[in-house]
């Protein structure tokens, strides 16, 4: 999916229920964070909503979303661990697909987890065969099978019709038994005019009662998300929308208020002539000075074409629908972004703790920020905001968030294509630590700023629709799912290993960055926790910056039995099965071994020991046949993307030496570790740049026959200067190579570098290499 000029709002939810403090101040040390997406390379899939689970035995987390391939639209429901695994061992972890009633064409839109292990209800919409749709909602159990399917008709019969969030009603004060509630619309198709829609169904999946509510002076009606909330009386009986409505060319954002019945109570329209304005998401606060409040959030939007979103807050008193306040949001590069949904942090302060908004910028990263009760305004406790996705492509979108204990989960799509398998689109997930991180994210600083929209007070007419009827759902197993950003790795940082001059960070597949917070920030700007390839005299690391795309790969490319796989921390990974990784009992820890296996054809060994030099890790490489036939045309590939400090992503590549094993090189360091992959090849240069650049080489080894090995002797490192880095290679023969140096003028502040020829011409403050041995 193209997301340039993002305007769909997808559905947006109530929070789940709030039990435990957030502390939005500090993080906790090693949380598991992580970064993931689900969805077959043959589909284009989008994340919806999401939900922790806490019900079903196995915890995690799940979401719903609808997939896409051209001939039919399916609903895909996935549920993963608290480490992102759909497909593990432990209990109730599955991804599938359902054919909603059977129909060809549906789409999965909210989720709700059910009180007492009951599972989960959904709810979205069903095509029919005349073009018309109607809502759905499903209810499957904890393993993902169906328990029970209702359709709910129209109004009409030429409509279309479409269920957006569901709560289960007694989820905020802890009722086991609590009705399941829909909200949603119906379009009239060629009459201008659109219903909202609620319905209240009991658990096994019976309808209460279905009413669809006619706007009058507003004859566009959209309800998109749901909570309950205190009533006048005190109970938490009340319904609160939040939605759109619209008379004349420019919307205005709708909160509607209705008993536990469906009655309306009072409905507000907030806006003027100017801006179309929406709510796509909304919570009740529970918090000590603001218990029966709720916050809507949504857009404001200029009406010219390709005008630029920016999110809009606003209050709500208990029991009414006067608003207490209201608030815009800025991006600070003057970009356009949009909220989709909020969830309550409460008890971090003492007082009346925060808001976590989430959304996307336009067409381009998902974000979440924190934002004060009061004004709905900056949170001044805390980190404000966070971007999540890829920093490089940025097509990623984040419609959904809900409290996980002490943490957040997030959910929308990847338009990336992040492990090369020709996958146009896929369910985003996101697991953050207290404060909105994970391992990946940019810190953001968006601005709120108080406004007072006028409002006007209206009254929906409601009107009971009373045919639904139950139908059967198949499901189809749908299984994929890969880390973009991995946990954190346990106490200790295992695979972080130096020789006191070279520091590497080792994972279990064989490369470079891993998460080690102990270590500290790297020097420069753009400085990471992340460990690659560091220079500890300086502390300057030069693979962990930005994207950490270090990597490797192998092969077999004879067109008759090709195979392949590869492996990185940025995304790049397939075919890999990696053994724990194989480190010293105890010190120094200087040595780390890691092995893989590819299938029934390969197994990988990288030996990481210290050299004879102290600015080169020697890395031995032992690819072994482990299949029956031979391997005719065996490729090995290694890449880097060297982002060199102190001007991070501002660097010279030099690619030096010969080898009559290489095939070809190139200073991309986004370049694909596949090696059966189309490479360009740029030949050998000398500080090239200065430029966001890498180093990437590809081998051809030769045959390999069973239960034959071939080894390849490699080298990483990094010196203070480019006369000690090219002295290093020489004593160890590496007589071809890559050097990454930055641009930098000597005796500049590394907090403020200047570019300059120093870097280039002497390397310094520092080299960083990767080498063959040629003799």
């Amino acid at each position: 999916m193209d997301t340039k000029g993002l305007t769909r709002p997808g559905p947006r939810r109530f929070a789940a229920a709030l039990t435990a403090g957030l502390l939005l101040a500090a993080p906790l040390a090693q949380a598991q964070n992580f970064e993931t997406y689900y969805g077959r390379p043959d589909w284009r899939d989008s994340g919806e909503d999401v939900k922790s689970v806490n019900q079903c035995p196995g915890g995690g987390s799940v979401t719903v979303a609808t997939r896409r391939n051209g001939s039919s639209d399916q609903v895909l429901i996935t549920r993963m661990d608290d480490n992102g695994v759909s497909d593990g061992a432990a209990p109730g972890t599955w991804q599938r697909a359902y054919l909603i009633a059977g129909a060809k064409f549906s789409s999965g839109l909210g989720i709700v987890e059910l009180s007492e292990r009951r599972g989960f209800a959904v709810t979205g919409s069903v095509r029919g065969s005349n073009g018309s749709s109607r809502i759905y909602v499903m209810n499957v159990d904890c393993a993902g099978n169906m328990v029970w399917t209702t359709v709910l008709e129209n109004g009409d019969g030429n409509t279309l019709a479409t269920g957006y969030d569901l709560i289960q009603s007694g989820a905020l004060t802890s009722s086991a038994n609590g009705d399941i509630v829909v909200v949603g619309d119906e379009i009239l198709l060629g009459q201008g005019r659109t219903y909202g829609r609620i319905v209240r169904l009991g658990l096994g999946g019976n309808v209460i009662w279905d009413q669809r509510y006619d706007g009058r002076e507003w004859p566009v009606l959209q309800f998109r998300a749901v909570t309950e909330n205190l009533a006048a009386t005190g109970a938490f009986t009340d319904l609160v929308v939040a939605g759109g409505a619209s008379a004349t060319s420019t919307r205005k954002a709708l909160m509607l208020r209705t008993d536990a019945n469906g009655a309306p109570v009072c409905a507000t329209t907030l806006g003027d002539e100017r801006e179309h304005r929406d709510f796509f998401g909304l919570t009740a606060l529970l918090s000590r000075g603001y218990n029966g409040d709720s916050v809507l959030v949504g857009e404001a939007r200029g009406p010219s074409e390709g005008a630029l979103p920016r999110p809009y807050l606003a209050r709500f008193g208990r029991g009414s629908c006067e608003p207490k306040a209201q608030a815009d949001w800025y991006e600070p590069d003057k970009g356009g972004f949009s909220a989709f949904d909020v969830v309550e942090a409460r008890d971090i302060d003492g007082n009346d703790g925060a808001l976590a908004v989430a959304g996307t910028l336009y067409g381009t990263r998902g974000f979440s920020f924190a934002a004060n009760p009061a004004d709905l305004r900056q949170y001044a406790a805390g980190p404000l905001g966070r971007l999540y996705g890829d920093p490089v492509r940025k097509n990623e979108a984040i419609y959904a968030i809900d409290r996980k204990g002490d943490r957040f989960v997030l959910a929308g799509y990847t338009g990336i294509d992040r492990d090369g398998s020709g996958d146009p689109q896929d369910v985003y997930f996101v697991q953050s630590d207290p404060v909105l991180k994970t391992d990946c994210t940019e810190d953001w600083k968006p601005e709120g700023v108080g406004v007072d929209l006028p409002y006007k007070e209206t009254r929906p007419d409601p009107k009971r629709i009373d045919k639904w009827s139950a139908a059967s759902t198949e499901w189809i197993a749908a299984s994929d799912w890969k880390y973009a950003c991995e946990r954190d790795p346990p106490n200790g940082c295992p695979g972080v290993i130096d020789n006191g001059t070279v520091r590497l960070g080792v994972h279990a597949a064989g490369y470079l960055n891993i998460e080690c917070p102990a270590i500290g920030m790297s020097m420069g700007l753009n400085g990471t926790t992340l460990v690659g390839l560091r220079l500890m005299s300086t502390n300057g690391e030069a693979s962990a910056p930005g994207a950490p795309c270090e990597g490797w790969g192998v092969a077999n490319a004879d067109s008759a039995a090709p195979i392949t796989a590869y492996a990185s921390r940025c995304g790049s990974s397939a075919n890999v099965v990696a053994a724990p990784l194989t480190l010293p009992t105890s010190g120094p820890m200087d040595r780390a071994t890691s092995s893989v296996t590819v299938g029934s054809t390969f197994r990988v060994v990288h030996r990481f020991t210290p050299s004879t030099t102290p600015f080169l890790y020697r890395v031995d490489v032992a690819i072994q046949n482990i299949g029956r036939t031979t391997v005719k045309d065996l490729r090995y590939t290694r890449g880097i993307d060297y982002d060199v400090p102190p001007m991070t992503f501002s660097e010279y590549i030099t690619l030096a030496g010969s080898s009559p094993l290489l095939v070809g090189w190139n200073n991309n360091g986004f370049t694909s570790l596949d090696p059966l992959a189309v490479h360009p090849t740029t030949g050998a240069m000398t500080d090239n740049g200065p430029g966001d650049l890498g180093s990437h080489m590809d081998f051809r080894l030769g045959s390999l026959a069973p239960g034959a090995t071939r080894t390849l002797v490699t080298y990483y490192g990094a010196a203070p200067t480019e006369k000690q880095a090219l002295n290093a290679l020489a004593t160890v023969g590496a007589g071809l190579y890559s050097l990454g140096q930055p641009n930098y003028l000597n005796g500049s502040l590394w907090t403020a570098p200047i570019a300059g020829p120093d870097g280039p011409l002497l390397g310094i403050p520092n080299t960083f290499m990767y080498g063959l041995q040629t003799k």
